[in-house]
């Protein structure tokens, strides 16, 4: 069987087992070391970027978590609004290439992270998650965000931004993270914004820990 209609099937079983996506999924997209996700040249992605940072709701953060980082493309930008950057991916060759790309910002550091195992780093000010969560199953998602309560302490933050197609297959819609944490006694949502991205849409969601 050829390789990628056999990742295919490993997913959607692992997925009827309550898992999401693994590092192998994305192999493939980070094999040539090109631009895995074609942001660096998009000046709509790059109005993104500059849209997604403009929204942080403070201008400095001590020590922020951003959760898959890729090549380091949102980390760039990010690393010039905060003390110290922790950025992780699951793809061990996204974060080696995060690492070249990113390697003359001092406040930053990048590591192979599984999030479902556990966060790299103590506490943090921000947690940020830029089209992240929806590979995971809902249960996991529930795992991720009750770490994050934990990581994160009273008065920080913690961004949620996604580009979403309604009708996609093999993914947790946004929506199911937002609910979760609008219900959740741990935060309170303080800003939300969606927007026409392309044929899909932009949103963001923006919380403070209680």
């Amino acid at each position: 069987m050829p390789a990628f209609p056999l990742l295919r099937w490993r997913r959607k079983l692992r997925w009827l087992l309550g898992r999401g996506w693994s590092a192998q999924d994305f192999a493939a997209r980070y094999a040539s070391g090109a631009d895995a996700w074609g942001y660096r040249n998009s000046p709509r992605h790059i109005a993104r970027a500059e849209f997604l940072i403009a929204a942080l709701p403070a201008e400095r953060f001590a020590r922020a978590l951003e959760v898959g980082c890729a090549q380091g493309f949102l980390s760039e930008r990010l690393a010039g609004r905060v003390e110290r950057l922790i950025a992780c991916d699951i793809s061990a060759e996204a974060v080696a290439q995060a690492r070249r790309a990113c390697r003359g910002l001092a406040n930053a550091e990048f590591h192979v992270a599984d999030i479902r195992a556990g966060f790299p780093g103590d506490a943090f000010d921000l947690c940020l998650f830029s089209d992240v969560l929806y590979y995971l199953s809902p249960r996991e998602i529930d795992a991720v965000l009750d770490e994050a309560a934990r990581r994160v302490p009273g008065g920080g933050w913690l961004a949620i931004v996604n580009e979403w197609r309604e009708g996609a297959k093999g993914l947790t819609s946004p929506h199911y993270s937002f609910a979760r944490l609008d219900a959740a006694d741990a935060w309170r949502r303080t800003d939300a914004r969606r927007t026409p991205f392309g044929d899909a849409e932009l949103s963001l969601a923006i919380y403070r820990r209680v």
